[in-house]
Formats: C-alpha cells, sequence, structure tokens
C-alpha cells in the first residue's frame, strides 16, 4: 500500500485494521494500583521486582486488542505515584492523549489524587476514572465517587459525563472493559494523527547505558521516525538514528504515532517532556532547559564563586535523566538546623567515576546516587580521601538519610555570647587605633572572636589583640569596666558601636 494514500490505519497480517496507538498516562497516588493494574494488562511481573514496592521510573509499553472485530494498539505510560515525582508525572501527560485516573476503592482521594487531577485539567485531556482494588470487602466505589464529585469532576450518571469503571488487578475483572472503553473514548476524542506530517515525538526517560550509549524512550505524537534519520532538540542536531526498539525489545525500522520505542544514536542525555524532531526548530522552552545537564568544574567554581556559601554541596547522580529531575525537586529548599542548605553542584547519569569522586574532594561534597554504582578505581578513591558516597534504591531512603546527613555535616556552630560592650571614644596607639570601651554584658577576654555591630548591621570581624585599663595590661576585662581594646584586623568604627565576643560550639 501507497504511505501517502494511508489514512489512518494499518493492516496486520490477519487484514483487519490496526488503527494508530492511543497513548494512555496512568495517574494516581502512590500505592493505588497503577503498576499493578498495567501488570495485569501487560501480563508482566513488574511490581513485584519493584524495589519498595513503588515504581521509580517512567515507563513504557504497547498492547494489541481486539475492538470491534479489529486488532488495536494501546500504549501505556506508567508515571510513578510517589510525590517526588511530581514533574514526572507532569512529563506523562504531556506526551499522552489520554488519562487514567487510578483512584483505590479501598481507600479514596490522596494529595497525589488532587495534583494528579490538576495535570490532567491543566493539560485538557480527556479521561477515565479508574477505581481499582474493587475485589477487596473494604472498597466502597460509592463512596469514593462522593469525594471525586467533591473535587469538581462530574461522572457519568452523576450529571457529568467523565467515564469511570471499576476493575481488579489481582482478578481480572473489568480489565477487559477498561481496554474497550480507553479505545471508546480515543475514537470520540476526534484525535488526528498523521504519519505523513514532520516527525514529533516527547522523551519520556533517557539514560547512559555502558554499552549502548544514550538510550531515550520517546513517545511519538506524529510523522515518522526511521532509522538513519537526524535528529534536533533545542534548536540544533543532536544525533542521528541508530536503532530503534519497540516495547517488546525487537529492532524496527521505524515508528508510527502512538508508538513507544528506545532511541539510539543520541549524543546526549535528554531531559524528560523533550520535544525530540527530525527539523531544526527553534526551542519553544525555558532557559533553564537549555543549561547542560552536567556541568563542568569550571561552571562549578563560578557557582560558588557568586553564591552564598552556607549550604551543604552533593554530586548526584543517577541512571536516568527523569530521576535526576525528581529527585532535585525533593530536596530540601528551606534552611535545615541552623540555616545550611542543599546544593547540587554537579548533577550527571552513570556510575560514580573518579572524575566525581575528585570533584567532591575538592568542594568538601557528599556523592549521593540513585540507581547507579562505584566503579572500582571511584571506591578506592573515595575512600582513601575520605569521601562519602552512597547510592539509594528506594527515594524515601535516599530522602530521609540525606536529611539527617545534611542535619550532622552541614549545620552550622552554634555560637555563644561571650560578652558585649559599647565604644566610647577612639585614641590613636603606637601600632594601631584603640577602642574605649565599657563593658555592658559578660567579659571581654584577649584571644575572643569579635564582630563590631552598628545596630542590626555587622561592619566587621577581627579578635581582640590586648586590653589594657589604664596603663595595665589586663586579659579580661568585667561587667562595668572600661578598657582600651585594641583588635586586628582593623575594622570601621564609631562611638557607639558595640564590641560583640563569642564562641562556636
Amino acid at each position: 500500500m501507497d504511505k501517502k494514500n494511508k489514512n489512518q490505519t494499518l493492516q496486520s497480517d490477519s487484514g483487519q485494521a490496526n488503527e494508530f496507538a492511543p497513548v494512555v498516562s496512568v495517574l494516581g497516588h502512590v500505592d493505588h494500583g497503577k503498576t499493578s493494574l498495567l501488570d495485569k494488562i501487560r501480563e508482566t511481573q513488574i511490581a513485584a521486582k519493584e524495589h519498595g514496592g513503588i515504581t521509580q521510573k517512567i515507563g513504557a509499553s504497547q498492547i494489541e486488542i481486539k475492538h470491534e472485530g479489529k486488532l488495536r494498539k494501546i500504549t501505556f505510560i506508567d508515571t510513578p505515584g510517589h510525590e517526588a515525582f511530581s514533574n514526572m508525572r507532569s512529563q506523562g501527560v504531556n506526551a499522552a492523549d489520554i488519562a487514567l485516573l487510578v483512584i483505590a476503592a479501598d481507600d479514596g482521594i490522596k494529595p497525589q489524587t488532587k495534583e494528579s487531577i490538576e495535570k490532567i485539567i491543566e493539560a485538557k485531556l480527556p479521561y477515565i476514572v479508574v477505581f481499582t482494588k474493587i475485589d477487596l470487602e473494604t472498597a466502597n466505589i460509592e463512596r469514593v465517587k462522593q469525594g471525586i464529585v467533591k473535587e469538581g469532576i462530574l461522572l457519568e450518571g452523576l450529571g457529568g459525563n467523565v467515564p469511570y469503571i471499576g476493575v481488579s488487578a489481582k482478578t481480572g475483572e473489568k480489565i477487559g472493559d477498561l481496554l474497550d472503553l480507553i479505545v471508546l473514548v480515543y475514537d470520540l476524542s476526534g484525535i488526528k494523527k498523521d504519519e505523513n506530517a514532520d516527525f514529533e515525538s516527547v522523551a519520556v526517560d533517557a539514560k547512559l547505558d555502558k554499552k549502548r550509549g544514550v538510550v531515550a524512550t520517546i513517545v511519538v505524537k506524529s510523522g515518522t521516525l526511521r532509522i538513519a534519520d537526524k535528529i534536533f532538540a533545542h534548536g540544533r542536531e543532536i544525533g542521528k538514528v541508530r536503532a530503534i526498539i519497540d516495547t517488546f525489545g525487537k529492532n524496527v525500522k521505524e515508528a508510527a504515532p502512538g508508538d513507544a520505542v528506545e532511541l539510539l544514536g543520541l549524543s546526549e542525555v535528554l531531559p524528560s517532556g523533550t520535544v525530540i524532531s527530525n527539523k531544526q526548530i527553534e526551542p519553544q522552552v525555558r532557559e533553564e532547559t537549555l543549561k547542560p545537564v552536567a556541568k563542568t568544574p569550571v561552571d562549578i567554581r563560578e557557582f560558588l564563586k557568586s553564591r552564598d556559601q552556607d549550604f551543604v554541596p552533593i554530586v548526584l547522580k543517577t541512571e536516568t535523566s527523569a530521576e535526576m529531575e525528581a529527585i532535585k525537586n525533593s530536596l530540601p529548599s528551606t534552611p535545615i538546623g541552623s540555616g545550611s542548605k542543599i546544593k547540587v553542584i554537579y548533577e550527571g547519569q552513570g556510575d560514580v567515576a573518579v572524575s566525581d569522586v575528585l570533584l567532591a574532594k575538592d568542594f568538601s561534597a557528599l556523592i549521593i546516587g540513585f540507581n547507579v554504582g562505584i566503579n572500582s578505581d571511584a571506591k578506592f578513591l573515595a575512600e582513601s580521601e575520605h569521601v562519602f558516597n552512597k547510592s539509594y534504591r528506594v527515594i524515601y531512603e535516599l530522602l530521609d538519610e540525606l536529611s539527617q546527613l545534611i542535619v550532622a555535616v552541614g549545620t552550622k556552630e552554634q555560637e555563644k555570647e561571650l560578652g558585649r560592650g559599647t565604644i566610647l571614644a577612639s585614641f590613636l596607639g603606637t601600632t594601631g587605633p584603640i577602642l574605649g570601651t565599657k563593658v555592658t554584658f559578660g567579659r571581654l577576654a584577649v584571644g575572643d572572636k569579635i564582630r563590631i555591630a552598628r545596630g542590626e548591621k555587622v561592619l566587621g570581624e577581627a579578635s581582640i589583640i590586648s586590653i589594657k585599663k589604664g596603663k595595665e595590661d589586663i586579659k579580661l576585662a568585667s561587667k562595668n569596666d572600661e578598657c582600651g581594646i585594641m583588635i586586628r584586623p582593623e575594622v570601621d568604627f564609631a562611638k557607639d558601636d558595640a564590641i560583640i565576643a563569642y564562641s562556636k560550639t
């Protein structure tokens, strides 16, 4: 068949029509059964293999079903449910045609459920509400429906037109009906896909593989991708298609609209949500998206020079770019302990290498990994140079332990005020100015670290090098004593400024 004369159907070997696949994003709260639902649909056991029982990557898969006598494909994007992966869920929606809002029938509306609703509404996607775990004795769909209505969703039969269905991933009840409903909603949505249009796709995930190089999971939005095609992103060429691998692990020659495939041949790891095309198009993305994923040491030095250094630096390595975004979005952005903050000074994909350890050593940074290892040379160097490094496989553990580490490593020393005095006058001594001071609180002693302050403003810091009371050198001046104080280095001061002595504990 001439491709130019094709409409939206391909012919299978059996002669049945095969429409372009709808792309379905699966959203909802953690532990509401999204991955188990997809397991039942795909007849896989991904949920049993997930560390900690939580989906921690975006995955894509494709199935085939019989719908009204025709062979149809459906592409699923499994978006993680943990709150740390808000941005990944958002990118999953952007790549989709339809969304499934998954809600456990024994639980109801939760924080990530509300967030998922917002993402779906914002993206203006057609969607289906899927009540899972209906096989449980505690399931109560009617109660959960009322919670849905309170969120502004009008279900079919309750004054609205949003379809819903109850399913069980354990028994398989109504799974077939759900698949038929997905195709029906897609067909009624009026979404058109053109395989002859300019190629455009969305990067769902990407990682750096030791053997295959950069591997990107993409969803084709329009056009057709073929072997040897040039690939563009952010307005520049980023590689040439070396291989296309479908969701069954087979190498294919092309990918059509609605297909989710792995793409090999890119020159860099792309953030999830990046639009990939086969033509050079000026980027329509935020400026920060265009920054390199991994900063060079020179960039880091400038970064540290130009910003407040009251922070704990970390080198962050992940398996995929999507994981990187998710973890960075989850790191504490408010002060911990006594003001220290976490700052990622270097980020990248792949195992921890010697260069990462050297960088961490130079900047007294922690090395944090997620789903990555550390090569033997880097491990030996980290141990010999006493560079902290640890890799995690469950995000809860990473965030909890990192918070504890930051409190231990990054918290400022607590300060204790030892004494305070008021400057009454100044005299010029043989070796510099002498501050005529009256002690108003505590004591001032030789060797004390001090600040000169004017109201709330600190003018400078120094140390007391000598104290005179009259003509006598003394080591310590007590409350109400009047004395002459010399400090180093010199700090500009005026009458009525305060001298504050302190120590760190």
